[in-house]
């Protein structure tokens, strides 16, 4: 039997925001919901890691954490073919940090992200995103459709 999903914040399909954005929308609504607090500034913190050693990307952000479900465990991401903003940033000391910071296990225990990272060869980019849309897009039901956030880092 599948999970019982909570009232989606965004509409079906994929939502460019800002990092203020997600907060303003996920966030704002639920003053007196902690957790969903200490997600998010988790959240941006690890974000804020990540470009302060010189990556980019796109981050496509999902779970209960986009739902009207108080006190979400955790924030489902998707970081899309992460790279070096240039060559310049790609120090030993940086590459040993984002690879810590890029970790399933320290994401979900320092960070409190449910975290995939997605490394596409060009030809598959259609194939892989088509995959991620159709877990993130849908409820536990696998029927109804729900949005998710994209983020650029």
């Amino acid at each position: 039997m599948p999970k019982s999903d909570f009232p989606a914040l965004l509409q079906p399909g994929v939502h460019s925001l800002s990092l203020q954005e997600l907060h303003d929308m996920a966030v704002a609504p639920f003053p007196a919901d902690a957790q969903r607090l200490d997600l998010y500034q988790k959240l941006a913190m690890w974000i804020g890691a990540l470009q302060a050693c010189g990556v980019i990307g796109t981050l496509w952000v999902d779970g209960s954490f986009l739902t009207e479900k108080l006190g979400p465990d955790d924030i489902d991401c998707v970081l899309w073919n992460p790279d070096w903003a240039s060559l310049a940033s790609a120090t030993p000391a940086n590459a040993r940090q984002i690879s810590h910071l890029l970790d399933r296990t320290t994401a979900e225990n320092l960070y409190g992200l449910d975290l995939y990272v997605v490394k596409t060869a060009l030809g598959d980019v259609f194939h892989e995103k088509a995959y991620w849309r159709g877990v993130l897009g849908f409820g536990h039901d696998r029927v109804t459709a729900k949005g998710f956030a994209e983020v650029c880092l």
